[in-house]
């Protein structure tokens, strides 16, 4: 079985996402977009983690999140 895991970086002991997935949840349209949609929240929920972890610490902003 796979695992999907989504962390703010590679330091982090965050976990924002821990899934197994088996191949009967990509079988059909609906619960792969279900997957998907719950990856892209924790993608987007990690950016914005350590985007702040980067304002905490008082590093500027990297252009691209401006």
């Amino acid at each position: 079985m796979a695992r999907i895991i989504v962390t703010p970086d590679e330091q982090s002991d965050v976990v924002l996402f821990d899934e197994h997935v088996y191949p009967v949840h990509l079988d059909n349209e609906l619960s792969s977009l279900q997957v998907a949609e719950r990856l892209a929240w924790a993608v987007h929920d990690a950016e914005a983690t350590e985007r702040r972890e980067h304002l905490r610490r008082g590093y500027p902003e990297h252009p691209a999140h401006a």
